[in-house]
């Protein structure tokens, strides 16, 4: 008998824990969607006016900095831009990159604990007659059944598919608006391709979970 209480309080423990680190991971996804959302209408504002953007940005530089490089061109003064048009696309793009694929990461991260949840659960509700331990097992798939399934198909399948579109979007701006010199459009298109490869290996692995 001492031993099966040892060996609860230890499952029991272990659940609590499990269920903490649960609840930081989504919490952390949700963030990193907002921050995705974020970048994602910078690059929409960009690629509707890439110059005004970086207009704007220089003037804010150029006033922190107290004035810009300056030029004499035909006895006018004109002040220079510090920070390049495709320049501001590229860095946006590569944090786009980078919030995607940490993202990704941590969906999956979620999906298999949540899995992992739901098996501690199972153990931890029979010794309580199925009475306990099952807010994110039983009760969830009972009485959150369809809004959970809503919720799985705004995120496993019209969020990546929305998001294939922009990054196919993306990159026909590069080759046909940007007018980014060849290094830039390199760049660009490395990571506009490091981005569909992470998007594809993401769904890759949701497919193989169903």
């Amino acid at each position: 008998m001492a031993d099966k209480d040892i060996h609860l309080e230890i499952l029991s423990s272990h659940y609590s824990e499990t269920f903490s680190l649960l609840k930081s991971a989504v919490e952390k996804r949700d963030h990193l969607f907002l921050y995705m959302l974020v970048v994602i209408f910078a690059l929409l504002l960009y690629m509707s006016a890439p110059n005004v953007m970086s207009d704007r940005l220089n003037s804010f530089v150029n006033s922190k900095a107290g004035g810009g490089p300056t030029v004499n061109l035909n006895a006018q003064v004109v002040t220079t831009n510090l920070i390049d048009t495709s320049f501001i696309g590229t860095i946006l793009s590569l944090g786009l990159l980078a919030l995607a694929h940490t993202y990704f990461q941590t969906v999956l991260h979620v999906e298999r604990e949540y899995d992992y949840v739901y098996q501690l659960e199972d153990q931890l509700s029979k010794q309580f007659n199925d009475q306990a331990f099952v807010r994110e097992g039983k009760h969830y798939r009972d009485y959150k059944r369809k809004f959970a399934s809503w919720t799985k198909i705004l995120f496993w399948y019209i969020f990546p598919f929305l998001f294939l579109a922009f990054n196919v979007i993306w990159v026909v701006f590069l080759i046909t608006k940007s007018q980014a010199s060849v290094a830039y459009l390199v760049i660009d298109g490395f990571i506009s391709v490091s981005i569909l490869i992470s998007l594809g290996l993401y769904l890759w692995a949701l497919i193989r979970r169903k």
